[in-house]
């Protein structure tokens, strides 16, 4: 899609009717008419896509539409505000410890370096960094592998090299219109264990919210960081009550923040291994923050921040590699977008990643990597403040996007310091597994200690 879009010319409206096999689809390129589009409550997940949602993640903020998502959105955006971020640091940092441990046993094992699987290590370290956020409880995954929530998860949300079981049915939905309620019927080894997976997951955090509330229960009124030290005692404190709503929240955050984390840290990873004057520029960057500090020291937030470089590179991954590289939406009642009818039921499709590289909002080098353009202005020299859609936009904006960056970029201060990374096989990309998120198919990189 987005080589089709640098070719094809401009609309009045920004808009394009294309047919892809039987569906019939509106593309905005413009972005004026993406803003109009991801602006409405009238344009909503198509209802198959929503109900194979429904079933894994309960009614969240991913799968909430309307009033509903409104209402939602209230409770959460103080909870994700400046004071959950600042303390994220402190968070994430003993987990990016665990990570450079883990790895630098890996290194002294194979006498040098060692050619890494990244994304098993990465699925563990951004599932306990949600697991620490999110519940207040480290799973351990990066030292335990075999322990039974990332068991759970891979039931469910399997590696690049083995599509999960929600990958698999919202191609078929796509190709053959079947509904997920008979699709999670069919007599599958893959939908026996994506059960088993949802089963435990379940069990698990219904146990967690049972016993947060107990916590929250007996915490006196002013003793308010018990009630703020995570997502799951914010929302219990917030007075949601009904524990199926709660673990909606609770199945929706962990897994948001868990995969799409998880496969941007993966492209961040490839793309040090494939520049290396990118790493030691970073590198050297981390030096002069770290100067008078060990390596277990852990910096502040406005530390972490004001760290240009990171930034730089951190931005031109995000928008080189949008971890949902495609997002579809229906028009759930007639509505208008840039003077054109849309009728009800109109099928819509906004590509993240076509639209973070188109040439007339990126400039003629959209389609190359380049952490300079973030260097020459704050905006990456973008045409548009709309040209960057990673988080999506509107009303559904990520609200866990400055999560997910602080994360990645505590993640990358501590292994940028300590190891160096580079190609198994210089000049290769990984392809893109077909997939809801953009994973890299057998992504591995070469790994030693600075």
């Amino acid at each position: 899609m987005a080589k089709w879009q640098h070719v094809v010319g401009a609309t009045p409206s920004g808009l394009y009717r294309v047919f892809l096999g039987p569906f019939d689809c509106v593309i905005p390129k413009t972005p004026q008419a993406i803003v109009e589009i991801m602006s409405q409550y009238a344009f909503e997940k198509p209802a198959l896509n929503r109900e194979g949602l429904v079933r894994s993640l309960g009614v969240g903020l991913v799968v909430a539409e309307g009033d509903v998502h409104r209402f939602q959105r209230r409770i959460f955006n103080p909870i994700f505000g400046l004071n959950r971020n600042r303390r994220l640091v402190p968070q994430v940092w003993p987990i990016a410890l665990i990570l450079r441990e883990k790895i630098e046993d890996l290194v002294k094992k194979s006498r040098g370096s060692v050619v890494l699987d990244v994304h098993s290590l990465t699925m563990a370290t951004t599932l306990d960094i949600v697991g620490i956020t999110t519940l207040g409880v480290n799973f351990d995954s990066i030292r335990n592998p075999s322990d039974s929530i990332l068991q759970a998860y891979e039931m469910v949300y399997p590696s690049p090299d083995n599509p999960s079981l929600i990958d698999q049915v919202v191609g078929i939905i796509f190709a053959t219109l079947v509904p997920p309620r008979l699709l999670f019927k069919l007599p599958l080894r893959s939908i026996r264990q994506y059960h088993k997976g949802m089963r435990m997951l379940r069990s698990f955090y219904l146990t967690q919210i049972r016993q947060k509330r107990k916590e929250i229960e007996n915490t006196s009124f002013d003793d308010t960081e018990p009630r703020e030290k995570d997502i799951l005692s914010a929302l219990i404190a917030s007075g949601l009550k009904d524990d199926k709503e709660l673990l909606s929240h609770v199945l929706t955050t962990m897994a948001a923040g868990h995969d799409t984390t998880a496969v941007t840290l993966d492209w961040a990873i490839y793309r040090l291994s494939r520049h290396p004057e990118v790493q030691d520029r970073l590198r050297a960057e981390i030096q002069i923050l770290r100067a008078d500090q060990s390596l277990d020291t852990i910096p502040s937030l406005d530390a972490i921040n004001s760290m240009p470089y990171l930034r730089a590179f951190v931005m031109e991954v995000l928008r080189f590699y949008p971890a949902v590289p495609l997002i579809g939406r229906v028009a759930a009642s007639s509505t208008t977008v840039g003077g054109v009818v849309i009728a009800k039921g109109q099928g819509v499709l906004v590509s993240p990643y076509a639209i973070n590289r188109q040439k007339d909002l990126w400039g003629e080098d959209a389609h190359e990597f380049d952490v300079g353009r973030w260097e020459a202005s704050p905006t990456g020299g973008a045409k548009s403040a709309q040209a960057l859609y990673t988080f999506s936009g509107g009303p559904r904006i990520c609200v866990g996007k400055d999560l997910a960056l602080i994360s990645i970029k505590v993640l990358l201060v501590v292994l940028v310091e300590r190891f160096c990374f580079e190609e198994v096989v210089p000049g290769f990309h990984p392809p893109f597994q077909k997939d809801t998120t953009l994973k890299a198919q057998g992504l591995k990189v070469k790994v030693s200690v600075v």
